[in-house]
């Protein structure tokens, strides 16, 4: 199971629903049929009729994109790695050969105060000009535009000489900024001017301001950090007139021929921040001042409302970026949780925005665009928003990837194309390791036979798409199962792999994942005792009453399943906005009321336990473990840590914590204590000798082979990897 959580599923194809491409095998369970599935396919005569909005040009300034699909900027910090330069083209030419509009690049800092990390670029240095100059050649050669987004951390930089509007500590930075002086303020106005220009001069198309999500330029425009008494502080005229002051700089200096875009917060999220007569008026301002698009920003680093992991629904925000395009007559770019071309293309049919702008999809697969266009929306890779490979990665500064597609950053450590000697090889399991491997072995030219005893595909993903808000991991299933019927993988459901059918292959992989691990209580198999598995999976109801044993990542997904009951896999903008106290009332800071805010009634008592001393959920995902914190915190879940586990018996639960002796009365005591490899083949396997024969390897990957910690990140990687190894 992911870190980050388990998944859910609903409206597209999951495991259960490929029963419905799947035709009997006699004798040996049943096989993947014919596609049957929704695209159109790539004939020329469909490109673009899917999706006609997506498909159609559009123009920012003097530039005109092919379509309407934006890949949004992304810290990437690729510039800390080796080679650099060919990571970076080899990264942004697979997604400009992948069909995308425009693609704006990761943030450069105008000057070195402004870094985001130590060692990323700064737009101002002559010695980057030939880098810069080599990657933008290297990306124009496709049908795309090139856009470099400028970025000044402010007192989000990572870096001991950070600097702010005013002294005030980020809570997401242990480092306190110095405040700026007014010269420096105008310093850094020109510092701005001279980063476009060199940004046009090494043959970038545009530029896009960083000016949301509690950046430097946001930081002037809100009472919340800018404490100043200059004339770049205090009122909201003050306030504003920083990025204003940037953007007459850059259109004076570069000309109107060249496109500055603006990342504008449109909904802020935090105390102090902005309200929307505010936002309003900024829009005008910029769109008076030069700016030629405005592309949604919502929320802080630092809020404490989810605008981008699977708790948020998609595209929760269109009502503040529709407001905002009603009032400015320049376009207007959505952003946040629009994974699927189908969420774009209604933003675009009901007028909310004039065009897409998505990061993390591009990361989930590089053809993304291409796949739209030709009406291939069921192959694409889907971004689940998990953050696990994403934003974890970044917020403890490491270099990120992709839970889902771990080519993504690192294109130039998976090798392409067909394999000289192809074999073929059966893999147990139909879990997410089993069915990524069968389909990247698949596709070099092996053939490949999927053995999965369960009569459907997904393994533990069959369980991580019931959790509450997390519908995203049901499109990671029909990706995979889609993909496995195009490279032509034999699945055969329902049939348990044994020596005797495993004559005649070449090599074996071991898939078989995990079993939930039992623990060694008095009166553990008591009527009242069920597994996670158990009641993910609908095979034990919950009662009023239950303890939760385990508190890690199944075990706060268990919780959010008992907490949520009948609730649904998918998040939504009403209960999102309840939860949450979002407002539309124009004066409101911030936009938002948090003693307004109404979660949902808990379905349930729960207790949860551990045996270890500490926090419970120490494992969680730094980007997400703070939602399920104040979710399970406002549900009143009781949370006991260093517990022993005395007896279970019809009065309940007998611990003792902290020397004293407790009885909990529940009605479920549920096992989320982690799991097991699944070792059930072993035995026949190293009895029939397969294993230690010479020319038949057997390979163990996922959970088969450590099932401690076990996350999908690492199952979707080895997979990967073994498969392009052959």
């Amino acid at each position: 199971m992911s870190k980050t959580g388990m998944g859910s599923g609903t409206g597209a194809e999951t495991g259960q629903a490929l029963g419905a491409r799947v035709g009997a095998e006699t004798g040996s369970g049943t096989r993947v049929g014919a596609e049957t599935g929704t695209g159109t396919g790539p004939a020329g005569d469909n490109i673009g009729k899917k999706f006609p909005h997506l498909s159609s040009p559009f123009k920012i300034g003097s530039m005109t994109l092919a379509n309407r699909m934006i890949m949004g900027s992304m810290h990437t910090r690729m510039e800390t790695m080796d080679r650099p330069l060919e990571r970076e083209i080899a990264f942004y030419e697979a997604r400009a050969r992948g069909g995308i509009g425009m693609i704006v690049t990761g943030g450069f800092a105008p000057n070195s105060e402004g870094l985001i990390d130590p060692g990323c670029f700064v737009m101002n240095a002559e010695i980057d000009r030939g880098y810069h100059q080599e990657l933008t050649s290297a990306v124009k050669q496709h049908d795309v535009r090139f856009v470099a987004q400028l970025l000044h951390a402010g007192r989000y930089a990572k870096i001991d000489n950070c600097v702010a509007p005013s002294a005030i500590k980020a809570p997401i930075n242990p480092r306190t900024p110095r405040g700026l002086t007014t010269v420096e303020v105008w310093q850094t106005i020109d510092d701005f001017r001279r980063a476009a220009l060199m940004a046009r001069d090494c043959g970038y198309e545009g530029v896009e301001l960083m000016g949301s999500e509690g950046y430097l330029l946001n930081q002037f425009l809100s009472a919340r950090t800018n404490h100043r008494d200059d004339a770049f502080g205090g009122s909201w005229e003050h306030r504003r007139r920083f990025p204003l002051e940037i953007v007459r700089a850059i259109r004076a200096a570069a000309g109107d021929d060249f496109p500055i875009m603006f990342r504008m917060s449109m909904l802020e999220l935090v105390d102090g921040g902005m309200s929307q007569r505010e936002i309003f008026d900024l829009a005008h301002c910029l769109q008076a001042a030069g700016v030629d698009s405005l592309t949604s920003g919502i929320g802080w680093h630092e809020a404490r409302v989810p605008t981008v992991a699977q708790v948020t629904p998609r595209a929760a925000f269109k009502k503040e970026i529709a407001a905002v395009k009603a009032v400015v007559d320049i376009p207007v770019i959505a952003t946040n949780r629009i994974n699927m071309p189908e969420v774009g293309e209604a933003l675009l049919r009901e007028k909310v925005a004039d065009a897409v702008y998505m990061a993390r999809p591009l990361l989930a697969d590089a053809d993304y665009a291409r796949k739209v266009l030709e009406g291939r929306d069921h192959l694409i890779n889907t971004c689940i928003a998990c953050n696990q490979a994403c934003l974890d990665h970044i917020f403890v500064s490491k270099v990120p990837t992709c839970l889902v597609n771990p080519r993504a950053l690192r294109e130039l450590e998976f090798p392409e194309g067909a394999t000289q000697h192809p074999e073929n090889i059966a893999v147990i399991g139909g879990g997410v390791a089993g069915m990524v491997f069968a389909m990247e072995a698949a596709a070099r030219g092996h053939r490949i036979t999927l053995f999965e005893k369960a009569a459907t595909l997904g393994g533990l993903l069959n369980l991580a798409r019931v959790i509450p808000g997390k519908g995203e991991f049901n499109d990671f299933i029909r990706y995979l199962s889609e993909r496995l019927v195009e490279t032509g993988v034999d699945v055969r459901l329902g049939v348990t792999a044994d020596p005797p059918r495993l004559s005649g292959y070449d090599r074996v992989v071991l898939a078989t994942g995990v079993v939930p691990r039992q623990l060694s209580i008095d009166g553990i198999s008591h009527p009242s005792v069920a597994s996670y598995e158990e009641v993910l999976s609908g095979k034990v109801t919950a009662g009023a009453r239950v303890a939760v044993i385990g508190a890690g990542g199944i075990g706060f997904d268990t919780v959010e399943y008992l907490l949520g009951d009948g609730a649904g896999p998918y998040a939504n903008r009403p209960d999102f906005e309840a939860e949450y106290g979002l407002t539309e009332e124009p004066d409101v800071s911030g936009g938002f009321r948090p003693d307004s805010a109404r979660p949902g009634r808990p379905a349930r008592e729960i207790v949860m336990l551990q045996r270890s001393e500490g926090r419970l959920g120490k494992t969680l995902s730094i980007t997400t473990d703070w939602i399920k914190r104040a979710k399970i915190a406002k549900a009143n879940v009781r949370m006991l840590a260093g517990v022993e586990y005395r007896r279970i018996d019809d009065a309940g639960l007998h611990i003792t914590v902290n020397g004293a002796e407790e009885t909990l009365d529940v009605d479920t005591i549920i096992i989320c204590a982690g799991q097991i490899s699944d070792t059930s083949l072993e035995k026949p396997l190293r009895q029939a000798g397969l294993p230690y024969i010479v020319g038949l390897p057997v390979h163990m990957i996922g959970g088969a082979l450590f099932a401690t910690e076990l996350d999908a990140q690492r199952a979707v990687d080895e997979a990967t990897r073994l498969a392009l190894s052959l």
